[in-house]
């Protein structure tokens, strides 16, 4: 996954440089992604950036290390898009709309952003969390992934009073054997993943929805059954999020992210 900051370039808040600011997350969730996550946000500051996700998910323990780090911050996300202008239409984010310190210029759009898998669980954190019509929700079961290692030692002993008293034990090879997937989570784990939702404020019974959902399949979220799970917080899209500033205490996002409109030049009329 890349997080990368992105300066707003939109057209109606372009012309008096008074677009917002925000984090583009995009990519399959990794083992190194909450490292990435950090060092961008420790650069930031204190700044409180909404982020923009798409992903088709990933390692479930990266996705709510992740959701802690952004609950901590208090930082609120949407599942979306980044679009830089400087970039061809299939290649939304492109190394050639990269500017020195890896920022971009872009704008957010919602239609075919994805948070599949484990993405919900990293779009848990999020204080504020929205997801537009346009752009799915979805989840699926978890796959544990156990590798089976043979160990080889060496022990040293001795008798005492007809007891074997182990001197020291050495390891001196371990052979690979192999692995199995498993999508069957034991109590502790369940138990965990309950735990999780409930301290991001999320409804359990997403873990049923999770639990009975084939891994080669996914169970997509409508917009108001996202609301009812709480795993969304208020209707509202990623451009709507972005846009949003000077919102008042628990004003709707719609509401306080209207932009201004663009005043239109003067047309002289002839006589």
């Amino acid at each position: 996954m890349d997080f990368i900051l992105v300066h707003g370039d939109m057209a109606w808040c372009r012309a008096d440089n008074n677009c917002t600011d925000w984090i583009s997350a995009e990519g399959q969730i990794m083992a190194d992604s909450p490292k990435k996550l950090q060092r961008l946000l420790k650069r930031l500051g204190g700044r409180k950036l909404p982020i923009v996700v798409s992903s088709p998910g990933g390692d479930v323990r990266a996705a709510m290390e992740m959701a802690y780090a952004i609950r901590k911050q208090k930082l609120a996300i949407a599942v979306g898009r980044t679009r830089s202008r400087d970039c061809p239409y299939s290649e939304p984010i492109c190394s050639a709309a990269r500017a020195k310190d890896g920022s971009i210029k872009g704008e957010t759009f919602s239609l075919g952003a994805i948070c599949f898998s484990a993405c919900p669980l990293f779009f848990a954190g999020g204080v504020q969390r929205v997801s537009s019509p346009f752009a799915l929700l979805g989840v699926h079961q978890i796959t544990t992934t156990y590798s089976e290692v043979r160990v080889q030692y060496r022990t040293e002993y001795e008798m005492v009073n007809g007891r074997r008293k182990i001197l020291s034990k050495q390891e001196v090879g371990r052979k690979f054997v192999g692995k199995h997937d498993t999508t069957k989570l034991d109590k502790r784990q369940t138990a965990r993943l309950v735990d999780f939702l409930k301290e991001m404020g999320i409804d359990k019974s997403l873990v049923g929805l999770m639990l009975g959902t084939a891994p080669t399949s996914i169970h997509l979220i409508a917009q108001m059954d996202a609301l009812k799970l709480k795993l969304t917080t208020e209707l509202a899209a990623a451009d709507q999020l972005v846009a949003a500033k000077g919102c008042k205490d628990k004003q709707p996002i719609a509401e306080c992210a209207a932009p201004t409109p663009v005043s239109a030049a003067p047309v002289a009329v002839g006589e």
